[in-house]
């Protein structure tokens, strides 16, 4: 397996669309941006509604349904996601592919090591995150390869090295790695060998993830067939997460915690969708927080070549989004960014907190391997009421 082709090194700046105290809304004003406390974004979530396996088959998760603005959820099932969108509304997918990127090896004088690369689709120096390494300068890898000239870089909090081997670095991991699931799943359990199907989409085209998309893991091909025959668009975004996707908001305001930043890609055929649904009056839908975050960094970008290029956009209360109508998402880990967004999303008024309540309530599956939540535009709500 090689790096594709279409997502190249880019010299962008990893900062250029961080996002600043205010935003211009559509007509030329400025917006204030939420500065807002993280205890905000805090809650309960039992250990035993943390789904640590996937379903035992793919597209078995449950679905909750809520209005944008308001209005009481629905409870379903994955089965029932074709009913909420029309003909003509766009389905805008994140065809990353996660990376085996976990990896275990043992120095000389048996210390068991852990890496986990970071971009190992991109050519030396690679990053990656490690335990164990101690002051190694130089670590050998199984199969004969090995890291040398090992830095610790502060500001980034990860190291630096170089990989030679005779196999490039996204091969050598297919054959030696593992699946870099969340801490909370290594926490609990052993790696499966499931795992290396489950916690990938079935729509995954481009290598460069070490989490994966989560919304995308409940789509089916079934699914995903029973959407074109109902007329609904398709189009891909590629967006790879990083491990920033993992951590927490800090003690500070939220405007004082920064993004991770992770390299997207909008095709230009996706931009022609986009701009085709616009024109017919359709809607876009995003599935994922890292679609919504790739797109609403494109829409905001008066630039909108399909060229890689960086984000570290933070979606909270205030901001204006401009090019996504609906949003399906799972439930999220507490004081984390991606409730930030869903909360930004459903207007900014804490909404989110009784959403999920209800869904605990009802039974639901929280974070990677757990249930989806649909967030729809109030008009035209289609199979709910």
């Amino acid at each position: 397996m090689t790096s594709d082709e279409n997502m190249p090194r880019t010299l962008s700046d990893p900062g250029t669309f961080y996002q600043p105290d205010t935003l211009q809304t559509t007509n030329g004003g400025e917006l204030s941006v939420s500065r807002g406390n993280p205890d905000e974004y805090d809650y309960d979530l039992p250990e035993d509604r943390i789904r640590l396996y996937p379903p035992p088959t793919r597209g078995e998760s449950r679905l909750l349904v809520a209005g944008r603005e308001s209005g009481v959820p629905y409870f379903g099932t994955m089965e029932d996601f074709s009913r909420f969108l029309f003909p003509g509304d766009l389905l805008v997918l994140n065809d990353s592919r996660v990376l085996p990127a976990r990896v275990f090896l043992r120095a000389p004088t048996g210390r068991k090591i852990e890496l986990l690369f970071l971009n190992p689709q991109d050519p030396s120096p690679v990053r990656f995150l490690g335990k164990g390494i101690g002051s190694s300068s130089t670590l050998s890898l199984p199969g004969g390869g090995k890291v040398r000239d090992i830095l610790y870089l502060p500001k980034e909090g990860c190291f630096q090295g170089i990989y030679e081997g005779e196999e490039g670095l996204l091969s050598w991991l297919e054959s030696h790695g593992e699946m870099p699931l969340p801490p909370y799943i290594r926490k609990a359990r052993d790696h499966h060998p499931s795992d290396r199907d489950r916690y990938q989409t079935v729509f995954s085209r481009h290598p460069g993830s070490v989490a994966a998309p989560t919304a995308g893991l409940h789509f089916t091909e079934t699914l995903l067939e029973k959407l074109k025959d109902k007329g609904v668009e398709t189009a891909t975004v590629t967006l790879h997460v990083g491990i920033g996707t993992f951590r927490p908001l800090g003690p500070g305001g939220i405007d004082q915690h920064v993004m991770h930043a992770e390299r997207f890609l909008v095709p230009e055929e996706t931009s022609q969708k986009i701009e085709d649904a616009r024109r017919r009056g359709n809607r876009v839908f995003a599935v994922g927080t890292t679609v919504m975050r790739t797109l609403e960094t494109w829409g905001h970008h008066p630039v909108r070549a399909a060229v890689p290029t960086w984000t570290r956009l933070f979606i909270r209360p205030g901001f204006p989004f401009r090019v996504v109508d609906g949003l399906l998402t799972n439930f999220h880990q507490p004081r984390s960014t991606l409730v930030v967004l869903v909360d930004s999303f459903l207007g900014g008024r804490g909404r989110w907190r009784s959403l999920y309540r209800q869904a605990l309530e009802e039974g639901f599956m929280f974070l990677s391997y757990g249930d989806a939540m649909l967030i729809v535009p109030e008009d035209r709500k289609g199979g709910w009421k």
